[in-house]
């Protein structure tokens, strides 16, 4: 498997297709690299504007926003032995609109940087 291309290879690409109007092809040849290269470099121009690399998201956005780890963090405050086995249906009923499972929950007080009991009375 190839590695990435360079910024700056990308940008002779870019200018040699628009600034100097060569074809595809030529600019293939001229710079040593595939057709496919050319063309996936000018359509990510064409639809992005820009031959720059793509921000990489990791993962999805947390399914607990700042008023739920309040609401989680005064809970465990109010009642520090609720195990995680307890505080999920709590959470439920409190916040039906955000099904979350065990797991969302263990998360969210590792954000808030708590911990609780793992297992199951």
């Amino acid at each position: 498997m190839a590695g990435c291309l360079s910024q700056d290879l990308k940008e002779r690409i870019v200018r040699s297709v628009v600034d100097e109007g060569l074809s595809q092809a030529e600019t293939s040849r001229r710079l040593m690299v595939t057709e496919a290269t050319v063309s996936r470099t000018m359509r990510a121009l064409r639809e992005r504007g820009t031959v720059s690399p793509v921000a990489f998201v990791h993962g999805p956005a947390p399914k607990l926003n700042q008023t739920h780890l309040e609401w989680l963090q005064a809970r465990v405050q109010a009642s520090p032995f609720l195990s995680t086995y307890e505080l999920t249906p709590l959470f439920c009923e409190a916040f039906p609109e955000v099904p979350v499972h065990r797991s969302t929950i263990l998360r969210g007080l590792h954000r808030l940087g708590l911990s609780v009991k793992k297992r199951q009375r």
